[in-house]
């Protein structure tokens, strides 16, 4: 099972179509800002599961502003961020997946891509998708295998 965790793409449709033609995955997760283009990448391709959450740029549409699903056995958490202050740190985000009892917690809001472990947990930010080259980060994204008796997780350049 492949997961393709996209967040921040800012209306960047071309990145995250390119990143989903590219991986091939089971499964796209958007992490908010823009909801919008999760919606576009379910039209572009409407056989492709697809799970995402309102980020903080996210007006006007309604959906969720995080989620909890199992993939592979796995429980997999999924916000934006902003709402738990991960750019002052990730101790509120860490908590809210222990409290869920998450193997995965996936999440965006900073544009900087990020994998780490911590309290039995695979917290990953996949960093801005889409935007400007340069504008504050390169575009990344990223790829989580649940399946097997680990967690395969990497970023990749957009």
């Amino acid at each position: 099972m492949k997961l393709l965790v996209l967040s921040d793409s800012h209306t960047d449709t071309e990145a995250i179509f390119s990143a989903a033609r590219r991986e091939q995955p089971d499964m796209a997760v958007h992490l908010g800002d823009h909801a919008r283009d999760a919606l576009a990448l379910r039209a572009r391709f409407p056989r492709l599961p697809l799970r995402f959450v309102r980020g903080n740029c996210d007006f006007g549409i309604d959906c969720a502003d995080e989620e909890l699903f199992e993939v592979c056995g796995k429980k997999v958490f999924i916000t934006h961020g902003h709402l738990y202050t991960v750019k002052s740190g990730l101790d509120a985000v860490t908590r809210r997946g222990a409290s869920l009892g998450a193997d995965i917690v996936l999440f965006g809001h900073t544009h900087r891509a990020y994998i780490a472990q911590a309290g039995g947990m695979v917290l990953m930010n996949p960093g801005a998708a889409g935007g400007r080259r340069g504008w504050d980060r390169d575009r990344t994204y990223g790829i989580v295998a649940p399946d097997g008796p680990g967690i395969h997780c990497e970023l990749r350049e957009a």
